[in-house]
């Protein structure tokens, strides 16, 4: 559905009342109606939400992004919220390789290897680099909330942290936390895992919240005021 120009995300449910969510880190903006809720009815609540709507797609818009990568050596990058300058060897011969050397993330790569090639390079050692971090983190919560995703996965997500399915019991993790401190990757977990107990941001899902990673709301402003 668009409105004003906007495009809006419409998910049908079975709930009673309607869920209206903007998603860092482009201002994607997901509405959740009940089943009976016809198109006339979403579109006057959208435009009832506008003011609401604007506000937190500027707040979005206002947070700090590093230009364009061009995977260059001087680029900024980040790992688990600290910076880092990128240092492309490109060489005749041998393996594809990352490692963190001081202030550094040093790639090896061939000589004629494409910026996109160097792009995927890094996406993989990102996720080869926090697939312990969040198995250890997926076993706390299991043990914390008494719930185990049947499935869960990293993935390189466009405009969400994470997402979950509570009907087949799957979570989903952006492989972008690998960017950001532990602190806040644990609570993208969390948040994940309380929809498998909770499927919607209801007032039982934040007091979970609040229970069992009584900080989280500052966590969450601190996930998303690091670069993007």
């Amino acid at each position: 559905m668009t409105v004003n120009g906007l495009e809006i995300e419409v998910e049908y449910k079975c709930i009673k009342n309607v869920h209206l969510s903007v998603y860092p880190p482009d201002g994607r903006v997901h509405v959740s109606v009940p089943n009976d809720y016809g198109e006339e009815r979403i579109r006057m609540y959208i435009l009832q939400k506008w003011v609401w709507i604007e506000e937190k797609r500027e707040m979005l818009s206002s947070y700090n992004r590093l230009p364009e990568r061009e995977y260059i050596s001087g680029e900024t990058h980040y790992y688990k919220g600290s910076k880092y300058r990128l240092k492309v060897n490109r060489r005749p011969s041998g393996a594809y390789s990352v490692h963190i050397e001081g202030d550094y993330i040093v790639v090896d790569v061939h000589r004629d290897t494409s910026a996109d090639h160097i792009r995927q390079t890094l996406y993989s050692w990102y996720k080869e680099q926090t697939l312990p971090i969040f198995t250890r983190l997926i076993a706390k919560w299991q043990e914390i909330l008494g719930v185990s995703p049947s499935r869960w996965e990293l993935r390189q997500m466009a405009s969400r942290w994470g997402s979950c399915s509570p009907s087949k019991g799957v979570v989903f993790l952006n492989v972008e936390l690998a960017k950001k401190p532990v602190e806040c990757m644990e609570y993208v977990v969390a948040h994940e895992m309380t929809h498998l107990i909770e499927r919607n941001h209801t007032d039982r899902f934040r007091r979970l919240m609040d229970t069992h990673l009584p900080a989280w709301q500052q966590i969450k402003t601190r996930l998303n005021e690091y670069p993007i």
